[in-house]
């Protein structure tokens, strides 16, 4: 049993911040059977506090937290390295100039399987981009496909 409550639609308009069109559970579920796009929203339909992206065919698989402005503060963009295993390629994590929507500075760590790490803090004002490369432990990196309706696992923001 999840301690989430999930919505379905087939996207999350960002701009607008809102489901583009609200699904049912069976269409969700259909996608899903059929690795097709669908989307699912955490806890809420209409104000959620993460949002999922499973792109199917694609396999990508995006976790997006959302802030109490319905802003992306922070988000894990995990890809299917084998059927039934995700990993986790990037994450980044933004921080955001008061309420408003612009973006003040942000930080992506984008991973590989074999560990490289590279990290790219971009500031917005004053503009400026620092880039480092490193090696790191990417073990922890791993998860499982999400069967439907068990999302809980890919739901952890601190990794």
């Amino acid at each position: 049993m999840s301690k989430f409550n999930f919505f379905y639609c087939k996207s999350w308009f960002w701009a607008k911040k809102r489901p583009t069109e609200v699904w049912s559970v069976e269409q969700a579920k259909k996608a899903h059977d059929e690795r097709r796009p669908y989307t699912v929203l955490v806890n809420d339909s209409k104000r959620p506090f993460a949002v999922i992206d499973v792109a199917g065919s694609t396999n990508f698989v995006g976790v997006t937290f959302l802030d109490h402005f319905l802003r992306e503060s922070l988000s894990y963009h995990f890809k299917e390295v084998e059927p039934g295993k995700l990993f986790l390629s990037m994450a980044t994590h933004r921080e955001f100039d008061g309420e408003k929507d612009q973006v003040k500075e942000g930080n992506s760590y984008i991973f590989n399987t074999h560990g490289e790490l590279i990290i790219r803090k971009k500031s917005f004002s004053p503009l400026g981009l620092e880039e480092t490369k490193s090696l790191t432990d990417v073990s922890r990196n791993y998860e499982k496909y999400p069967t439907f309706g068990d999302y809980d696992h890919l739901l952890k923001a601190e990794r």
